[in-house]
């Protein structure tokens, strides 16, 4: 099965919760402002045409993506599923898996994931934390050992994310304005990212 990477984050605490407006719902999830479709039955069209919507035996569990759902409703219906949780119109949902149609790697024709030929940075998980071993972890290390050697020890290298490893990337967090925890989630690696993290 291919691996995806996530290119637009969801936060769904700005989801939004009018009902019957399940697309721009979850539009907002992606911060995405401005539609193309005007009905989540339009937009599930739109990419089984394009080939963005794919069967949710491959739904990947390391990203957040629109998955469809069957209703009552002409306009048919879409919610977000996040790492093991569905979304809809702004709150925790269990959806009935024979309803489910089909997860799709755009929210209204804007890519919020992207095939790739290597694992997601992100573990299934969607984050890492003390004691977690991983070679993703050592390229972490010696990324944070290169370019922020200031608060990063030696001692934090290797696959393994221990303790000093753990400070340099609070050190980080606090100099860079996130919520100093130690674990590498979704909003610390895009900032990584823009200190120039590839992986």
């Amino acid at each position: 099965m291919p691996n995806y990477e996530q290119l637009k984050p969801f936060y769904p605490k700005e989801m939004g919760n009018k009902k019957g407006w399940c697309l721009q719902n979850c539009r907002l999830g992606f911060r995405i402002y401005t539609g193309h479709y005007a009905s989540a039955k339009a937009a599930y069209q739109a990419g089984v045409k394009n080939g963005t919507v794919h069967d949710m035996s491959t739904l990947p569990e390391n990203c957040a993506v629109p998955v469809y759902y069957s209703s009552a409703s002409q306009y048919g219906h879409v919610v977000v599923y996040d790492r093991g949780t569905y979304y809809s119109d702004g709150s925790k949902f269990k959806p009935s898996p024979s309803s489910l149609l089909g997860w799709d790697e755009n929210m209204d024709s804007v890519p919020v994931v992207k095939k790739t030929t290597q694992k997601s940075f992100l573990p299934v998980k969607g984050y890492w934390a003390k004691y977690d071993e991983d070679e993703r972890v050592g390229y972490l290390a010696r990324f944070m050992r290169q370019n922020f050697p200031a608060y990063t020890s030696a001692k934090a290298l290797g696959n393994t994310y221990g303790n000093y490893l753990s400070k340099s990337i609070t050190e980080f967090q606090k100099r860079t304005g996130l919520y100093p925890d130690g674990m590498t989630g979704p909003k610390t690696y895009d900032k990584l990212k823009q200190y120039g993290f590839n992986y």
